[in-house]
């Protein structure tokens, strides 16, 4: 029944476009029209070709970035009696970290507290040296925190504080297009000097979405360099608004807070109105993944 409907209609159309086509050798603007229609229909198969086939490629890189990141979950604990041992060629090198940024802003996204600097491109804070294969360029900082735990441990000790320090080398993609620094802190009766000029303003960014302008200072203060001695390995990073895949450069050496300058970021309000008292994600297995001493 419905096949000769099919022949039919495929039929008519047949004999319909071949009336057009004699017209056309009849008449200069009918065949303007007819080559106008068929290049605009091609045009439009092209870009609708062309968006399908991005929507493949970006659908399958998601896919591709997914399987990645569930391989290589964090926070770990970092087992000191099971890493690698391995020999720097060279120390790290931090530059422009001890230079004055023309601005730094504070910002509480509703997950995590973000602090990102304003200065000249050829005076960004970045690293290199040690066994990275190019320079990391100072990107973003953000702090989680909680009473019991933050995020990663060494050797089962838990820390209420970690400050991670997002970098990104734009030459290298996947595993090493992204670096992290990771600072802990454990808690103290002394209140830390270098945090002070972030614990300070936070009463002022309390409510997602809201930011604020820091008095100047340079990130050498925050981002304290070591040349070797720390941990790294292959996980994740998440700012509570996207997740990527980095290299984990974890300092040793810890440093400690005050639980009243802890209490200013167990104050801040998440997005969904409570108070966030913390975001340190969960300890994830390592699994098939290699920790490495850095000496």
């Amino acid at each position: 029944m419905l096949l000769p409907i099919i022949d039919f209609v495929w039929l008519k159309f047949i004999r319909a476009f071949a009336v057009v086509m004699q017209l056309a050798e009849d008449s200069r603007l009918i065949m303007m029209l007819v080559s106008c229609t068929m290049a605009v229909a091609f045009i439009l198969n092209v870009h609708s070709g062309r968006a399908i086939f991005w929507d493949v490629v970006n659908t399958l890189a998601n896919r591709r970035l997914k399987s990645k990141l569930d391989r290589q979950p964090s926070p770990i604990d970092i087992p000191k009696n099971t890493v690698i041992r391995r020999q720097l060629r060279l120390p790290l090198k931090w530059t422009h970290y001890e230079d004055l940024p023309m601005a730094t802003v504070l910002e509480n996204n509703g997950r995590t507290v973000i602090m990102r600097i304003y200065t000249a491109i050829n005076f960004m804070p970045h690293l290199s040296g040690a066994e990275l294969l190019g320079r990391y360029h100072f990107v973003e900082a953000i702090f989680k925190w909680g009473s019991l735990k933050s995020e990663h441990s060494i050797g089962q000790q838990q820390f209420c504080l970690e400050m991670q320090a997002l970098h990104r080398c734009n030459q290298l993609k996947g595993n090493l297009e992204y670096l992290t620094l990771s600072y802990l802190f454990a808690l103290s009766s002394v209140k830390n000097e270098q945090l002070k000029q972030i614990c300070d303003q936070l009463r002022w960014i309390l409510w997602p979405g809201s930011s604020i302008e820091l008095p100047p200072f340079h990130l050498e203060s925050l981002l304290q360099p070591f040349g070797a001695g720390h941990y790294s390995y292959l996980g994740t990073y998440d700012n509570g608004d996207v997740v990527l895949p980095t290299t984990w450069l974890i300092n040793p050496t810890i440093s400690t807070i005050s639980s009243r300058q802890l209490a200013h970021f167990e104050g801040m309000y998440g997005k969904d109105g409570s108070t966030n008292w913390s975001n340190g994600r969960q300890e994830q297995p390592l699994g098939s993944r290699n920790v490495y001493l850095n000496l």
